[in-house]
């Protein structure tokens, strides 16, 4: 296979000289910086151009969190990780977001090298639907050093995705030293419990500074449940009376994680070859609503005379693998040149389930069957329902070094290039997931309940993927980059970045970074930073195809049909395929020392996204909106489908806010107290909907989706945490903040019934997640030398979501079983948790 590489003017200019930020020490002002632009012991680097919180594993691990995103979350309040519910693959993964964005717009890096992201992405009526990003929880840490944010755009330095900030995951480099811990917890409640235990143990390599560091990581959580009796009845329990017990679910899955990393380094004459792994499994198991025993079209009461919990079994794997080799060219340059490969697999199993339609074809075929024979001829219980793969592989040669100027102060130089190759795979499910009775046919039959109602076909829950929406897509992107920092006076830093990529499957753009900070004083400057930047999309958004069928009232099938991007049908409409999101980000900021107890950091940001990648509604074959797109019906009903929608580049918005953090030392009865005060403050609103001409802009961007970007992560939020220290005591006490959500799922603004059935004649139109405050303390002791004990609780006043009121269609539709809403839960609905912990060191 032959690549050709096409170059822009700009980017031949930079050939010669492209590439990474300058990682040099000036023996003057400029001190050695960290992967993300600076190093220093501060939380907050207040001595870089761009915001950049540095978090080491201490702070991580004084929660009791076992998942990272979770332990991101309580201390780093510009970044969230929401939580949802019944939405097919989030019981595994959940979307981790900077600065209210979505969670294909943050890179995620690991030891400066890019992660790949993960295979799928949540659907519609969920924060970051449409959006794949890297799974935060693959990553354990037991195996990480520290983490670093970057709260600001770098596109200009690392590529695609780098739109709200970066997040890099430094690896543990320790030697000679084994440390580990094991955990228990559980919930006030009484459920979820959880047990986990990690290892982590180096090695040198040698006597010049070789190493090899390896973690093992291991946790089993039970489920847990908030959901209440319903009203839906049974077979000796009449609809409207309370059932015997819970037989609906609403919490955490019940899970399995294990995982195994390794980071290291061995000196090959004066150069270092290093590389670094990981592989982790995770098993959830997650559920739909509970499938009452009389709903004709879903049950069959022969195999479940009181109806049925649909269960669906996520397993992801993910795997990495990085090599590389750097040192000096000379005693002034010096280069990088590194090779990482990552994949994710996401796979779906239906259990608890039934395909309706077997049963209903199987009595259409035999109308005098017995109870008995329709059992035995339902089709399986569960089975296999398709799954996703991804893989990417990046290549990159970075070069940095000194250029020395007479008379003035030198320049530190990165040039480098960066090749990228992805590949993207739907797998479908065995027939029965989707099947239309064992025939597979293309017509309905009656249910067994009742001839005038059709049987549903596929699974329940999770209907398999299909063999016509099975689909690889692959790309290859090229990149060239330089960067280049300097100081103009004593007091003047600035940094410039240039970036050209070209992306196979959506076109190239070349884009650059402006930063700067000036020293007012000794001890408060200001900075800024202005840049261009870009997100190719994913090739889960380019490659992705879907078909689903559903019953109409007249029990006729009905498939329904994602079209890949640039299909004919939105080809049709003038969407041929999907190009760059493209961005323009503004930073200003200061940084104080104000004493040397007590700094601060206060930074206002705008983020403009042009063309912002979105699902849109569906479309249906011959409605009003496709009069005038007589090539676009044809091409829909050619797919045999009676409605369609697609990814597009739909809308502009705008995001503004301020991060502040305040840092604060001093000594309080001969311990040691830091206080940390860190909140953020954001608004996303829409610009423009960029609608194909002739069609309303509720397609491209309906007000379900809109709510949940405008208003479906908090808008503000804050931590504030004590951290006393006291011979072998420690304590953390921590109250973190969450502003309200608000979105139209699963309310009368998205599932629309008549008003008489309300208790109040009227129904609530969206659901919403009032704010809160939760209280967190962990109380820590320092036994031996080598055995530290710790306990804590988690949300110790048992803050929830308010409750449904039986004027929510959340409440209704579930019979009174669901306690709390489904989505847009910024910290989810377990309310307390408590837990204990022996950590070791020798």
């Amino acid at each position: 296979m032959t690549t050709t590489i096409k170059l822009s003017p700009v980017a031949l200019a930079l050939f010669a000289c492209s590439a990474a930020m300058a990682e040099q020490s000036n023996e003057q002002n400029i001190e050695t910086i960290s992967v993300l632009g600076s190093k220093v012991s501060n939380r907050t680097a207040t001595e870089s151009t761009s915001p950049i919180d540095i978090l080491d594993t201490d702070q991580l691990n004084k929660g009791g969190f076992t998942e990272l995103g979770q332990s991101l979350q309580s201390i780093a309040p510009s970044f969230n990780f929401s939580r949802t519910q019944v939405s097919d693959g989030s019981d595994l993964f959940r979307p981790a977001t900077l600065r209210g964005l979505q969670p294909d717009q943050t890179l995620v890096l690991i030891n400066g090298k890019r992660r790949h992201t993960q295979a799928i992405f949540g659907l519609s009526g969920t924060v970051g639907a449409g959006a794949a990003g890297t799974d935060m929880n693959s990553i354990p840490m037991m195996a990480l050093k520290n983490v670093e944010i970057l709260r600001d755009g770098a596109a200009a330095r690392y590529g695609s995705d780098a739109i709200a900030g970066v997040i890099n995951l430094s690896l543990n480099d320790s030697t000679g030293v084994t440390t580990g811990f094991v955990q228990a917890g559980s919930t006030g409640e009484g459920d979820g419990d959880t047990y986990s235990l990690g290892l982590n143990r180096g090695f040198d390599l040698g006597t010049q500074g070789g190493f090899i560091n390896v973690s093992v990581e291991y946790r089993d959580a039970d489920g847990t449940n908030r959901a209440e009796r319903d009203t839906g009845g049974s077979s000796t329990i009449a609809p409207g009376s309370l059932s015997d017990e819970v037989r609906w679910r609403q919490g955490n899955s019940e899970s399995e994680f294990m995982s195994v990393f390794y980071n290291a380094a061995l000196p090959v004459g004066d150069k270092e070859l290093y590389s670094f792994a990981g592989f982790s499994n995770r098993t959830a198991l997650g559920n739909g609503f509970y499938r009452d025993f009389n709903r004709a079209e879903r049950n069959i009461p022969q195999v479940y005379p009181d109806g049925f919990l649909p269960r669906i079994d996520n397993e992801a794997e993910d795997l990495s693998f990085a090599i590389g080799l750097k040192g000096d060219i000379n005693p002034d340059w010096a280069f990088d040149v590194s090779s990482v490969y990552g994949e994710n697999q996401y796979d779906y199993s239906s259990s608890n389930t039934i395909n309706a339609s077997y049963a209903a074809e199987y009595l259409a075929n035999n109308p005098n069957a017995s109870a008995q024979d329709i059992a035995s001829n339902a089709g399986p219980r569960g089975g296999y329902s398709g799954g996703f793969r991804f893989d990417q592989w990046t290549t990159n040669l970075d070069i940095s070094g000194i250029i020395d100027i007479d008379g003035g102060e030198p320049i530190y130089l990165s040039v480098g290039a960066e090749y990228r190759k992805e590949n993207y795979q739907i797998v479908p499910g065995e027939v029965a997931s989707y099947a239309c009775g064992l025939s597979n046919s293309n017509r309905s039959f009656p249910s067994v309940i009742d001839a005038e109602i059709f049987a549903d076909c596929g699974f329940q829950a999770y209907q398999g993927l299909r063999p016509d929406a099975a689909n690889k897509a692959e790309r290859s992107s090229h990149a060239l980059y330089v960067e280049a920092e300097t100081l103009l006076s004593e007091d003047w830093l600035v940094s410039a970045a240039l970036r050209y990529e070209d992306v196979s499957d959506s076109n190239d753009d070349t884009i650059w970074k402006l930063a700067t900070r000036y020293e007012l004083s000794e001890d408060l400057a200001v900075r800024a930073a202005a840049s261009t930047g870009f997100r190719a999309p994913s090739l889960q958004q380019s490659g992705y195809t879907a078909f689903t069928t559903t019953l109409g009232g007249d029990g006729s099938l009905a498939t329904s049909y994602t079209a890949t991007a640039g299909s004919p049908f939105p080809a049709a409409l003038g969407v041929d395929g999907l190009k760059l999101e493209s961005s323009d980000n503004y930073n200003l900021g200061l940084a104080w020392d104000v004493s040397s107890d007590l700094s601060v950091t206060l930074d206002f940001y705008q983020i403009k996204i042009y063309d912002r990648i979105n699902l849109g509604s569906f479309i249906g074959v011959n409605s009003d909106e496709l009069d005038a797109f007589p090539a676009a019906n044809t091409a829909l009903t050619a797919t045999g489908a009676v409605q369609g929608n697609f990814f597009s580049n739909s809308l502009d918005s705008t995001t503004r806010g301020v991060d502040f953090i305040a840092s604060y030392s001093t000594a309080v009865a001969s311990g040691e107290l830091d206080i940390t005060f860190a909140a953020n403050k954001n608004k996303t609103e829409i610009d423009k909907v960029n609608a194909p001409e002739g069609i309303p802009e509720g397609i491209v961007l309906d007000q379900q989706r809109r709510s949940f970007l405008t208003h479906g992560q908090p808008r503000e939020r804050a931590t504030l945490t004590f951290d006393y220290q006291q011979d072998d005591w420690n304590a953390l006490l921590r109250f973190n903040y969450f502003g309200k959500t608000e979105v139209s799922y699963f309310a009368g603004g998205h599932i629309v019934l008549p008003d008489f059935l309300s208790p109040t004649n009227s129904w609530q139109q969206t659901s919403v997640v009032e704010s809160a405050v939760l209280v967190d303390v962990n109380m820590g002791y320092q036994l031996t030398d080598n055995i530290n004990l710790s306990a804590g609780i988690d949300n110790l006043f048992d803050e929830t979501p308010d409750e449904l009121g039986d004027d929510e269609v959340l409440n209704f539709i579930t019979n009174g079983a669901m306690r709390y809403p489904l989505r847009a839960l910024p910290y989810g609905f377990d309310g307390m948790t408590y837990y204990a912990k022996v950590s070791f060191s020798f």
